[in-house]
């Protein structure tokens, strides 16, 4: 499940944020970005470019080429590319694909597990902020991540 630990220290505050799943995956699909036309990465490259931990990268990797979010070509010359330009991805279909559904509370996803379920007078206005954020995730596409001074910086 995408949804996301809630910190509430008075420094920080409210806050939802993505999984390390998540971040690792925009990761590497952002340095494939960066790869493109240059051939195919690695995932050892990725990890240890960005202080991933391998094997939960590799995990990662095979739920977005599963998602076909990336391609997967198997060989001592393997690697992992894209499946299609950035723009046509959003963050949406890899949070679902790492994480599973959004749900800001457990009563999004149908439980009825709540102590308050029967009695709550916030669950009407919180499914609508999960569909609003769901929305928003779902059109927002990763080309908005390319930051053009790291993708320079990538380039081989």
């Amino acid at each position: 499940m995408f949804f996301l630990p809630l910190n509430t220290t008075r420094e920080v505050g409210f806050m939802l944020k993505l999984s390390k799943k998540v971040e690792y995956g925009l990761m590497a699909v952002l340095h494939m970005d960066a790869a493109r036309g240059h051939g195919l990465v690695t995932s050892k490259e990725i990890a240890e470019a960005y202080d991933i931990p391998s094997e939960l990268l590799g995990k990662v990797l095979q739920k977005l080429a599963k998602a076909e979010i990336v391609e997967s070509v198997q060989g001592s010359r393997g690697g992992y590319e894209l499946s299609r330009p950035l723009e046509e991805l959003t963050l949406g279909q890899v949070v679902q694909w790492l994480d599973g559904p959004v749900n800001i509370v457990p009563c999004c996803d149908g439980s009825t597990t709540c102590r308050q379920h029967a009695t709550c007078n916030i669950k009407n206005p919180v499914q609508q902020i999960q569909e609003d954020v769901v929305d928003y995730i779902s059109g927002l596409s990763l080309g908005r991540f390319r930051a053009q001074k790291v993708v320079r910086e990538l380039r081989l």
